[in-house]
């Protein structure tokens, strides 16, 4: 799933800030990246569900740089599974070679 990079536009107040705006696309690979635990150890803006609504929202140019990063990692990722039960044997496999490397 190839998504474009978001653009910002600068703001005057707060000032350093860019306004960025998200399709629809983009919200839901937000989503699938805030629900990965890495969100706050790389840097990617922490959006309520509530600025979702269509609102600019600003962030400062290096959360936006992180977002298009995440965002380009994201679409070189593997693809989406098939079904769900493909999802969770994948998952299995990736748990359980965890755990042999940690015994």
């Amino acid at each position: 799933m190839e998504i474009e990079p978001v653009v910002g536009t600068p703001v005057r107040i707060p000032p350093g800030r860019v306004a960025i705006r998200l399709d629809e696309r983009q919200k839901s690979a937000y989503r699938a990246l805030y629900a990965g635990y890495r969100t706050v150890l790389d840097g990617l803006p922490v959006l309520r569900e509530r600025e979702f609504d269509g609102r600019a929202v600003n962030v400062t140019p290096r959360q936006l740089e992180a977002l298009n990063r995440a965002f380009a990692s994201l679409a070189a990722a593997e693809p989406p599974p098939a079904n769900v039960f493909d999802a969770q044997e994948r998952s299995r496999q990736r748990l359980f070679k965890r755990l042999q490397y940690l015994s």
